[in-house]
């Protein structure tokens, strides 16, 4: 990987301008598509993933925006791998952002190279994942979130400031803490973690109560079991979708009853769920 120092004389940044016009070129083509394409370009991409490439930072870093902003994840992750590999640490602002738009990561290397920029660059990268969480746009306090659970492996840090964001505006960052709470993020703090799950199945939005039943399936409590139950009357077939799974294996007469009723939801998708939890063994107390 780059460590952004700029490098190479006259002749090496003529020949790397010609491999990224040549590598857009061919991200241009729909014939570069399809299987194979990553090998195809492969030797191209792997050129400019050097530290004289970057003094193409400005230029790459346009070019992911723009592919950012087409919806092509293909050419995005092709031209994010290079911005990385050419300027290190220098690339994480970029990448972040391109994440911002692509929390799904439907390429291939966005995330593993955002990943190796947290490895290598540690104390960059935790200054702007803060920076993100802080940010007044929920695209990228949802990336930041994100960032935390995996610099701050297991919440030994950073518990607090993803915990305090369970009361952010924007459902979508409620519902993405309740997720990351149920992740081994929550043992840096259980009990707290659990509270805020199960506060979280009261939300008024939808996607954070069903993010939040999910979360609690791992739970054992009885309380939580109890609350599970009352969940499977919920007006959001999502949640009726997360309870009838968190309920897998739970023990109780009044457990099998609200998976029976759930197994003759009006929703497809919640009687799929019911009825194959129904016939998962029960853990024993």
């Amino acid at each position: 990987m780059g460590n952004g120092v700029p490098g190479g004389g006259a002749t090496e940044r003529a020949a790397l301008r010609r491999a990224l016009s040549e590598l857009d070129a061919r991200l241009a083509t729909n014939t570069e598509r399809g299987p194979g394409a990553h090998h195809r370009l492969k030797h191209l991409v792997e050129r400019l993933r050097t530290p004289a490439a970057a003094f193409l930072r400005q230029e790459l870093e346009h070019r992911l925006a723009r592919h950012v902003d087409a919806d092509d994840s293909f050419a995005r992750d092709r031209i994010a791998h290079v911005l990385a590999g050419a300027c290190g640490a220098a690339a994480l602002p970029a990448l972040l952002r391109a994440r911002v738009s692509d929390r799904n990561d439907d390429g291939d290397t966005l995330e593993p190279d955002l990943l190796d920029l947290f490895a290598a660059w540690p104390e960059a990268s935790l200054r702007l994942v803060l920076g993100c969480v802080a940010s007044d746009d929920p695209g990228t306090r949802l990336v930041g979130i994100w960032g935390l659970s995996v610099i701050d492996f297991g919440g030994t840090k950073y518990f607090a400031t993803v915990a305090d964001s369970a009361s952010d505006p924007d459902p979508r960052v409620r519902a993405d803490v309740m997720s990351t709470l149920g992740s081994i993020f929550g043992v840096g703090n259980p009990p707290r973690a659990l509270a805020i799950l199960i506060a979280g199945t009261r939300d008024p939005a939808p996607e954070v109560r069903g993010a939040a039943v999910a979360a609690l399936g791992s739970s054992h409590d009885e309380t939580v079991t109890d609350l599970l139950v009352a969940r499977t009357d919920d007006t959001d077939r999502r949640v009726r979708f997360w309870a009838a799974w968190s309920l897998a294996g739970r023990p109780g007469l009044h457990v099998r009853a609200a998976l029976e009723r759930l197994a003759a939801d009006a929703d497809g998708d919640v009687r799929d769920a019911a009825r194959a939890v129904l016939e998962l063994p029960t853990r024993s107390l």
